[in-house]
């Protein structure tokens, strides 16, 4: 059976060629072809003439065509991005939503490689950067990436086949305008084979970044615990420690800057200290942990408890689920997230605790302060996106401290209330979406 694979197609000489080209591999390759063309809502007409162009050549060639319509100027302002900055990122999500399935393929070629890999040197990178494109990035392939821009405009005529100029590629105001136009022509006359040495660099520095990515992979794995802290990180050489700073630092949403990876290694190596690496996000060491967290504003004053997901907090979900039934061994060990349902007083809602809360454990026979606990028992990056649940006699159960003693379920309970605590999956896709 055939395998999917949608080319995005500008109508450009790179993704002519590339379309074409698959074109004619169509049944060797054994694919299912499509072309998805966005159009970014700039350059006014010139972008009405692409997408014409892009749907005559597809008609032509029998190839099912997808043209996604975006608005960049919109959405680079809402953003404070740059318009090329905005226009890549709809791209790449458009692409993906119009092909939800099988691969992508993107006309990137020898010249976009060189270019991305002095681009990013320009402005100071590490091994990641300097790798430039990489052949693949999960359905993402980049099949010409090997191909100079002579190649392709040689298989172009040898095919007949037309294309249309993006008239914006003059436009010297563009960083990357002006590296492929000015800097890589200087590079070739010093050097006339600078694009297969940049490409022949790239790979090299491409294995060495999966040693180290991995490396650090396996150091986080050791050194994270359920919570995300990290423990025992300064014993590992110091490019570990920083892939796993970025790492730590992407979970939050946040660009890994060298500025805020070297900040954090110093408080590490001090082992001691805070820092603010952006807006509301903190790096603090803990007793001997390093913790990069944000503080979880409540999203109300309070929240009443419903089946299914409860959002207290932007960053966590309490889930609730009611059964008939439990085991007895559960009715022993569980103390610390399931409650009888029909010992709870009244209404239940969320809200942060106070002085003045008190909680009785069970097995403990007196009551307790509940901040007293919760600074005795919880890490302090921790505290303050704790669920906290009351009824109309008191707190009932505490997120990482456990329930009141007088709903603890017994064998005569027949309704369970079991709570489960977690970062809130859906807020950690858009906070990584906001970063790539």
């Amino acid at each position: 059976m055939p395998g999917i694979c949608t080319a995005a197609f500008s109508g450009g000489a790179d993704s002519t060629a590339l379309l074409l080209c698959l074109r004619q591999l169509r049944e060797a390759l054994q694919i299912d072809l499509r072309a998805v063309h966005v159009h970014h809502g700039i350059r006014g007409a010139e972008a009405d003439r692409d997408a014409a162009f892009c749907e005559a050549f597809c008609r032509q060639h029998a190839i099912p065509l997808q043209i996604c319509r975006v608005n960049v100027p919109e959405y680079a302002k809402q953003h404070r991005l740059s318009i090329e900055t905005a226009a890549r990122m709809l791209r790449y999500d458009a692409l993906m939503q119009a092909a939800p399935e099988g691969e992508i393929a993107t006309a990137h070629h020898a010249g976009d490689h060189a270019e991305t890999m002095l681009f990013h040197l320009m402005r100071g990178t590490g091994l990641a950067g300097l790798r430039g494109i990489p052949p693949r990035s999960g359905r993402i392939i980049r099949p010409i990436l090997d191909a100079d821009k002579a190649e392709i405009l040689s298989f172009l005529r040898e095919n007949g086949q037309a294309y249309v100029e993006d008239s914006s590629n003059a436009d010297t105001f563009s960083t990357r305008n002006r590296i492929r136009s000015g800097l890589i022509p200087l590079m070739q006359a010093e050097n006339p084979a600078f694009l297969q040495a940049m490409a022949q660099t790239a790979e090299i520095l491409r294995e060495d970044e999966e040693l180290l990515s991995g490396l650090a992979e396996e150091a986080y794995a050791k050194c994270a615990d359920a919570d995300g802290a990290v423990s025992g990180l300064h014993s590992y050489p110091k490019p570990i420690r920083m892939r796993v700073y970025m790492k730590m630092l992407r979970g939050q949403g946040i660009d890994a800057s060298y500025d805020r990876l070297h900040r954090i290694d110093s408080i590490l190596c001090e082992n001691a200290g805070k820092i603010t690496v952006a807006e509301d996000v903190t790096a603090q060491i803990w007793h001997g942990a390093l913790w990069i967290t944000r503080p979880e504003c409540p999203l109300c004053e309070e929240l009443p408890l419903t089946l299914g997901e409860n959002r207290f907090f932007a960053g966590r979900v309490c889930t609730a689920v009611l059964t008939d039934a439990l085991s007895r061994n559960n009715h022993k060990t569980d103390t610390k997230s399931t409650l009888d349902f029909d010992k709870i007083k009244g209404s239940v809602s969320f809200r942060q605790c106070t002085g003045a809360d008190r909680i009785c454990l069970p097995g403990r026979g007196f009551e307790s302060s509940l901040k007293k606990r919760i600074q005795a028992e919880v890490p302090l990056p921790l505290r303050n996106a704790m669920h906290t649940l009351f009824d109309e006699q008191g707190c009932i159960c505490c997120e990482r401290i456990g329930i009141a003693a007088r709903v603890k379920p017994d064998a005569n309970s027949r309704r369970i209330l079991t709570l489960s605590f977690a970062a809130d999956a859906q807020a950690a896709r858009s906070k990584q979406k906001e970063w790539i």
